[in-house]
């Protein structure tokens, strides 16, 4: 019996604004964050870079924010459907300087109870430790949670503890995967 539905952020939760503008501080910084696992560093080389070393880390942070939205269907109908009935969770691989941000602009606190991102505790998906981190925080074995990322290699790294995993293609293909794991929605 499904008890907990963890999602990762960007990808099932937030997607680029349709009206994002290309920022080159944003594209850069994001660009940078994927070659480093450990926030020290990248902050570093924030400082460092020619386009991003001009601008204080929580602006960049800010302007980062901006690019993503909710995405409506889950946040309006899905997630007020499980909140109550089922344990809500967010695994996130990304900088820290970023999650207070995140968090304030979107809200995440009126349905997840946990918010673990990859920087403040040195994992990443789909390392296991990341994911059984999450089951213990929620008090959840791997057979009674779902995770639903749009990266196949993290939902797979999901099923190797005994995860259920669902790769998120889109939100009626979501409420159809859901379902056939006895989701009540």
């Amino acid at each position: 019996m499904i008890k907990g539905i963890i999602f990762d952020m960007v990808g099932p939760l937030l997607w680029e604004d349709p009206g994002y503008v290309f920022d080159e501080v944003v594209e850069t910084a994001e660009r940078m964050r994927g070659l480093f696992t450990d926030d020290g560093e990248f902050v570093l080389a924030l400082g460092k870079n020619e386009t991003t070393q001009k601008y204080p880390r929580e602006d960049i942070a800010k302007k980062i924010v901006l690019k993503y939205r909710k995405i409506p269907e889950i946040w309006n109908e899905l997630l007020p459907k499980l909140k109550g009935a089922y344990g809500l969770g967010v695994i996130n691989n990304g900088t820290a300087i970023t999650v207070p941000y995140f968090k304030k602009e979107n809200n995440f606190d009126e349905f997840f109870s946990i918010f673990i991102n990859s920087s403040e505790v040195g994992l990443e998906k789909p390392d296991r430790r990341i994911y059984l981190m999450a089951l213990e925080q929620m008090k959840l074995k791997p057979e009674e949670a779902v995770f639903i990322d749009d990266t196949e290699e993290n939902v797979l790294g999901a099923g190797k503890i005994g995860m259920r995993g669902i790769l998120f293609t889109g939100y009626q293909n979501l409420i159809i995967d859901l379902k056939s794991l006895g989701v009540n929605i």
